[in-house]
Formats: C-alpha cells, sequence, structure tokens
C-alpha cells in the first residue's frame, strides 16, 4: 500500500502543476486588466510575465531584465535601472551567449554612467570595450554607443574625432532607430555650441526637433527645448528662451517621468504580491491534498493492523484446535484397554492411506496447513478427511476425543 503513495502524489499534483504553467500569464492578465495600463505599463507587464512563467527560457528572462531596465532607465529611475541590469547579467550567465551577455552588460552599464554624468566611471570603462566587442551589439546600441564616444571626444576639444563619431552614430541610427536621433543631434548643439557656430546649433536643433516631434518622443522634445533654451540664455537671447522654457515646462507636465516611473513600481508591487497570493493558495490546496492523504493512509493502516490482529488470533485459535485434536486423537489411537490392547485398534477401520498418512502427521504436531503442504493437498481437504475419520471412529464431536 505505501509504494503507491508517491503514484498517487504525482497523478495529484501534476494538474495542479500543468495548470498553474498553463494559466499564469492569463491569471496574471485578469489580476491587473481591471485598470487602463499605458504603453510602458503593458511593457512591463510583459516582462514580468516572461521573468516568473515557468516555462520562460534564461534567454528570455534575460532580455526581459534587460529591457525592464531600458524601460526604467527611459524615466530617469537609474536605481530601478541598474538592479534590473545586474539581474539580467546574473541570468544571462546561464545562456550559452556568455561573452555577448558580458559586453551588453558593460556598453549598458556605461550608457547609465553617462545618463548619470559620472564620467570618470566612463573614462574608467572604456579601455574594457574594444571595437570588436562592439561588432556583438544590435545596430541601436551601437548608435548610441558611438554618441557616448563623440560626446566625450566634444568634452575634451577633439572636435574632428567628436564629429566623425557622431556621423557614424546617424548613418546607424538613420537604419535602426531613427526616433533616437535627436540623441545625437542634441550632441551636434553641444560641439557646434563650443565652437560658436551658431548656424549649424540652431540646424541641429531644428533637425533634432524634426524627429522628436515626428515620433512623438516626448523626452527628447523636453531634452531638444531644453538645449537650446541655455544656448538662447547663454548668447543673451532671453526671448526665445523664455520661450523655449515655456515648452519644456508644459511638455515636462504631460510626460511627468516621475509619476510613471512610481507607477510602475506600484505595478511591480502589485504584481508580486499576487504572485505571492497564488503561491500562498496553491500551497494551501497541497497542504489539503496531503492531508487527506494522510487521514487516508491512517484509516487504512489501523483497518490493515486491526485485520492482521483479527488474523493473527484466528490463526492461534486454529492452532489451539489442531493441537485438542490432535491431543484427543493420541490419547484415542493409544489408550489400552484391560487386556494391554489399543481400545481403538485403526487396522480395524477402513481407512484409507491418505487418511492414515494425516493421523500420522497430527500425531507429530503438524497443523491443518503443515499437513497440507506436506502432502500437497488443500487445507480444507484436510479439514474433509479429519471429518471423516471422526466419523469412522464414532466421534461425535471434537470434546468426546
Amino acid at each position: 500500500m505505501l509504494r503507491y503513495i508517491p503514484l498517487i502524489l504525482s497523478f495529484i499534483l501534476l494538474p495542479i502543476n500543468s495548470k498553474n504553467d498553463q494559466n499564469y500569464s492569463q491569471d496574471n492578465q485578469q489580476d491587473v486588466s481591471k485598470e487602463e495600463l499605458s504603453e510602458v505599463d503593458q511593457r512591463l507587464l510583459r516582462c514580468e510575465h516572461i521573468i516568473y512563467n515557468p516555462k520562460s527560457s534564461n534567454k528570455e528572462i534575460y532580455k526581459a531584465y534587460l529591457e525592464k531596465c531600458h524601460i526604467y532607465k527611459g524615466l530617469f529611475n537609474y536605481t530601478q535601472a541598474l538592479e534590473n541590469l545586474e539581474l539580467a547579467k546574473k541570468v544571462g550567465l546561464l545562456t550559452d551567449e556568455k561573452e555577448k551577455v558580458d559586453i551588453e552588460y558593460k556598453v549598458e552599464r556605461l550608457f547609465i554612467h553617462f545618463d548619470l554624468l559620472e564620467f570618470d566611471k566612463v573614462i574608467e570603462m572604456m579601455p574594457s570595450i574594444s571595437e570588436e566587442d562592439i561588432t556583438y551589439l544590435d545596430v541601436e546600441k551601437q548608435g548610441f554607443y558611438y554618441s557616448a564616444l563623440a560626446y566625450m571626444d566634444i568634452r575634451q576639444e577633439r572636435y574632428i574625432e567628436g564629429d566623425r563619431y557622431l556621423n557614424k552614430a546617424l548613418v546607424l541610427l538613420e537604419e535602426s532607430a531613427p526616433k533616437h536621433l535627436p540623441l545625437v543631434y542634441r550632441k551636434k548643439i553641444s560641439m557646434y555650441k563650443k565652437q560658436g557656430l551658431h548656424d549649424k546649433v540652431l540646424e541641429s536643433f531644428e533637425k533634432g526637433l524634426y524627429y522628436a516631434e515626428k515620433y512623438k518622443v516626448d523626452i527628447y522634445l523636453i531634452a531638444m527645448y531644453d538645449d537650446i533654451s541655455y544656448y538662447y540664455s547663454e548668447i543673451g537671447d532671453f526671448e526665445n528662451a523664455l520661450k523655449a522654457t515655456r515648452k519644456v515646462r508644459t511638455i515636462g507636465t504631460k510626460f511627468n517621468g516621475n509619476n510613471k516611473s512610481g507607477r510602475l513600481q506600484l505595478l511591480e508591487r502589485k504584481l508580486q504580491e499576487q504572485r505571492a497570493q497564488r503561491e500562498i493558495d496553491k500551497q494551501n490546496k497541497i497542504r489539503k491534498i496531503y492531508i487527506v492523504l494522510i487521514s487516508t493512509l491512517v484509516v487504512g493502516l489501523s483497518l490493515l493492523f486491526y485485520f492482521l490482529k483479527v488474523a493473527k488470533r484466528q490463526r492461534k485459535l486454529v492452532e489451539l484446535e489442531n493441537n485438542t485434536i490432535r491431543n484427543h486423537l493420541e490419547r484415542v489411537t493409544q489408550e489400552l484397554n484391560e487386556s494391554g490392547q489399543n481400545k481403538i485398534n485403526l487396522d480395524n477401520y477402513d481407512l484409507t492411506d491418505r487418511q492414515n498418512e494425516i493421523i500420522a502427521l497430527v500425531k507429530q504436531g503438524k497443523t491443518n496447513k503443515e499437513i497440507g503442504a506436506e502432502l500437497f493437498i488443500s487445507e480444507n481437504t484436510v479439514k474433509y478427511h479429519l471429518k471423516i475419520i471422526y466419523e469412522t471412529l464414532k466421534i461425535g464431536k471434537r470434546t468426546d476425543l
């Protein structure tokens, strides 16, 4: 009975786990679909589904954590961005693309230090990334990387090298992600401003603004107007500086990046609570199943113990009865009469050889079961022969023997 318990458990628990796997995304979606989700919320939700889905591969989870890093970086929440980047690296190193993962990790971390204006860390990391390493990146990230290199050259007033990297970044981003071209034109503004090239500054501003408006990227609209506002202030054109500042305020209120970041974190916490509750419900269900199984097992063992006890008692009664029969047979067959002869001479009775064999074995103290085994007959057959023996010897009941 005990050996079947693991098999029973496997059949009971397998449907539970399978159902959880199959309905994971559906359950999660139902939990949050009551709220109106923004595009960013939906991106985060998709990442969460992948990360916590038991069927997701390490490569899929790695990409999901990397996407979360990009989401938070776009909202200037660099603490969350770095946290998800570290998680991405941890999972990514479990895949068969360890070298690519390591390079992507270093480049993404460099981007974050760059955004935080931690240029000393950027300079420290740059030698660890070679031209060959860049080929592991997609075209879009290559464009970002060359844009960062350009800015570092511009800071050192190496304008020719900086312009070369910026033009390379423009070509790459025009091919892969034109919505990010304002990022490059912002650095063009910074470079031309340092060189005092007023027309080039305005030209770069107009081009960057064009792509920001075309692809409706609010963060780039804010950045372009913010850059030109500072430029106008520096050259004393306060009227245009004020206009640009008002644009920054208007678009910034609409964008409200901090609130978006906060909402995303609230959404993550809500998803975590829902996952925890589902796990609690699952454990409670499994616990109830175990309680039922254990109760059934206890009852089964109790019944088994009871039947074994009854069987043991019956066996003792049978043995006692056999001993009694044997003793009486011995007294009947061995008791002498006054002339010194047996009271009952078995030769005087028409007993078969089988019956004589049974009487002989009874005298040896063997039970009916043992007699049956030795004579290759059933226990019931032994009892049948004994009954005939009692009748032949004219014994009315066992107590008369």
